[in-house]
């Protein structure tokens, strides 16, 4: 009982579904650099997911990444490959590829990790500066 009144106290909400089953380390996060070196090694097993909507990512997109919109499609990590591509119109990448997302500031990367965390993938990253960083520093300038 004292748990309950605690945890109401603190603001957690035992009605909500805590999946006690998912649990792991925290997700690691990268900085501008890392992002910019990953970008230029164009590495296959590396896959720049930016989950900004559509309307975002055609004004500026970091090169090479691909557009997974969260907001539109919350879920999208968890449609299967054919779906994934007709919804997306690329390949959806393999669990075993590394994914870094990245949004408008950071939150919406976040929350499309997790889903992906959830389906399977566990080489994930999220640069946290997300896409206001990288208009910040000038990546949006740099040539590849």
């Amino acid at each position: 009982m004292w748990r309950a009144i605690v945890n109401a106290w603190n603001g957690v909400d035992e009605t909500a579904n805590n999946d006690s089953a998912f649990k792991r380390a925290p997700v690691p996060t990268l900085q501008f650099q890392q992002v910019v070196e990953e970008v230029k090694n164009k590495d296959p097993n590396t896959v720049i997911v930016d989950v900004r909507e559509p309307s975002e990512f055609e004004v500026v997109r970091i090169p090479g990444s691909i557009n997974v919109p969260y907001k539109s499609h919350p879920n999208g990590f968890q449609l299967g490959d054919a779906q994934f591509e007709q919804t997306f119109h690329v390949n959806k990448p393999t669990k075993g590829k590394h994914l870094i997302f990245l949004c408008a500031s950071g939150r919406r990367a976040a929350g499309a990790e997790e889903v992906a965390a959830k389906d399977g993938y566990s080489n994930t990253a999220i640069y946290t500066g997300s896409m206001n960083d990288w208009v910040d520093k000038g990546g949006d300038k740099l040539h590849f």
